[in-house]
């Protein structure tokens, strides 16, 4: 608990900067995560979306500035410890697991912290697996094989592996990547109802589709070459001058049943 009595951000960036091989990434981001929110973090191709998921994960370090994840300070944390809280989906996960894995064994992996599984875990970690695959609607695929299933119902088994470890946060790198419209809304659909049944879940997803932001998703963060220029409420951030700054003048969003599809003048 802080001084005033309130719980200590999730995570929270005060003037942070990533450079990479003599590049700059990420450009003196401040932003505080309250938990239990869902933030998207939206921007163009190489606004260092994904560099930022990286450092939140634990797997990097900021080359200025402070980070703390759950009250503790990279520098000073024992990160292997943090991402013990810490639910990492991304699309390079998907060609890690052998061909032999069915999807209940690569949701009881993620409890274990591994990749591959060679003996049975006992049945805490089966209900626990098939518990995590019903919250995203994926139950019906536990004895399929992993290497066997399309790129929608991966993304959501690896969701659930994810969850099934009981993170605290859960960061999605692009988890709508590949879906064809039709996949695409039955996952959101699926992750809509992860949010609701996970209040506590404080979840951040990268994506440079605003048409992928759902309702569950309550604040955004926009990028642009590195830089924060907007962040807040999503109705903010979406209906405010910054977009047209990042995507064009052209560019128009309208709110639609509580999405945000996105036009360009003269379409």
């Amino acid at each position: 608990m802080g001084s005033d009595g309130a719980a200590p951000a999730a995570a929270l960036f005060e003037s942070v900067f990533l450079d990479i091989r003599g590049s700059r990434i990420l450009h003196d981001v401040t932003w505080s995560i309250s938990r239990g929110e869902k933030w998207v973090v939206l921007g163009l191709n190489g606004s260092g979306k994904t560099s930022l998921l990286r450092l939140l994960s634990g797997f990097g370090y900021p080359s200025r500035g402070i980070m703390t994840v759950f009250g503790q300070t990279y520098g000073r944390a024992d990160l292997r410890m943090l991402r013990k809280k810490i639910g990492w989906v991304h699309g390079d996960l998907a060609v890690d697991f052998p061909r032999f894995m069915n999807c209940r064994e690569v949701v009881e992996s993620g409890g274990e912290g591994s990749i591959a599984l060679y003996e049975e875990l006992g049945r805490k970690a089966t209900r626990k697996a098939d518990e995590a695959l019903e919250a995203i609607g994926a139950q019906h695929l536990a004895r399929r094989l992993f290497a066997s299933l399309s790129t929608g119902e991966r993304q959501r088994v690896l969701i659930a592996r994810a969850l099934a470890a009981g993170p605290d946060l859960l960061l999605l790198d692009e988890p709508c990547l590949g879906l064809d419209p039709l996949a695409r809304e039955e996952f959101l659909r699926s992750l809509a109802s992860v949010f609701a049944a996970r209040p506590d879940l404080t979840v951040i997803a990268v994506t440079h589709h605003v048409e992928e932001i759902i309702e569950g998703y309550e604040q955004v963060l926009l990028l642009d070459g590195g830089r924060v220029v907007a962040q807040g409420a999503r109705r903010d951030v979406l209906e405010g001058s910054a977009i047209a700054g990042v995507y064009g003048a052209r560019c128009r969003i309208e709110q639609r049943d509580g999405r945000y599809p996105m036009r360009f003048a003269g379409e």
